[in-house]
């Protein structure tokens, strides 16, 4: 079996853990901010612009349906960032490269 992982301009394993943890946090970050924007709409007289898929997914749960979906996008993210790293490892570790 050849080793998909030769190759790669960086060597780190760890990387995609990192990039899908950030990525899942900035998700979190953004359904908080998004949740703080409704709960303030909803107080006020104002209109609210959102995509149809926000709208759709708020007209069934409200706004923490909302911070729900963001939560679990962050949460997807993070460990499909965690599987991948735990695969790179399996990969090197197979391949008989201890040195990272």
């Amino acid at each position: 079996m050849s080793n998909m992982y030769t190759g790669k301009s960086s060597r780190s394993t760890n990387k995609p853990m990192f990039v899908g943890i950030i990525i899942g946090a900035v998700f979190i970050i953004v359904g908080v901010f998004i949740y703080k924007d409704l709960a303030a709409w909803e107080n006020s007289n104002e209109q609210m612009s959102l995509h149809s898929l926000l709208w759709a997914v708020y007209d069934m749960g409200g706004k923490a349906a909302v911070l729900g979906l963001f939560i679990i996008f962050g949460l997807i993210s993070g460990g499909a960032g965690i599987k991948k790293t735990m695969d790179l490892k399996k990969i090197v570790k197979e391949s008989g490269k201890n040195d990272l």
